[in-house]
């Protein structure tokens, strides 16, 4: 919480060709009367002699909640074989705090998709192994941040913490960001019930 005792949300890093959405999502999340922590609209406390990287996961331990992006695009803050973004992701999550997630429908589509497609080997056997060429428009690894948000592989009966919001459109976003965080009262008992 900020010094005055307000809840600090942090809005994941997922930024370039996102730049508009991003910037309107978290003036939603602001106008709902919280502090958010974004490395986009320079709300996000820098120390000069830590790494992209480590400043991003510092918002993360001190954010109050999380709110994640999912997207086709990858992105360029990538450390070696880290992503910001996802690694951003997983320490919330590791950390327990209250999160949310949205997916674009791109995402959930190319993974229902791929489910689906194969291959003929040489002995005309069907092979499931299929490999999306990263382009501009899709990067596969963003199937792999979709996976680890939703538990999959963790019987759906106990999963817990698992929904990820599908949306296309801006508005889609920003109406599941104001029914999430429009109940203050909800989201502090949920902080609270947490610690």
């Amino acid at each position: 919480m900020t010094p005055v005792g307000n809840i600090e949300i942090m809005v994941a890093s997922t930024v370039y060709g996102f730049e508009d959405q991003l910037s309107a999502i978290c003036a939603t999340v602001s106008t709902l009367d919280y502090a958010v922590i974004n490395s986009h609209i320079g709300t996000m406390r820098v120390n000069p002699d830590k790494s992209n990287l480590d400043n991003c996961l510092d918002a993360v331990r001190q954010c109050d909640a999380f709110v994640g992006i999912i997207r086709p695009y990858y992105g360029t803050g990538n450390i070696e074989e880290r992503n910001i973004t996802f690694e951003e992701m997983k320490l919330a999550m590791k950390l327990n705090k209250p999160y949310w997630f949205l997916v674009h429908r791109d995402v959930v589509f190319t993974r229902q998709l791929k489910k689906n497609l194969y291959y003929l080997d040489k002995e005309g056997q069907q092979v499931f192994d299929v490999k999306i060429k990263k382009s501009v428009v899709f990067d596969e690894r963003t199937l792999d941040i979709y996976s680890y948000v939703i538990n999959e592989g963790k019987p759906i009966a106990s999963r817990t913490g698992n929904w990820a919001q599908e949306f296309t459109r801006l508005d889609e976003a920003l109406d599941y960001i104001t029914a999430q965080f429009e109940d203050k009262d909800f989201l502090e008992g949920i902080i609270k019930n947490r610690r």
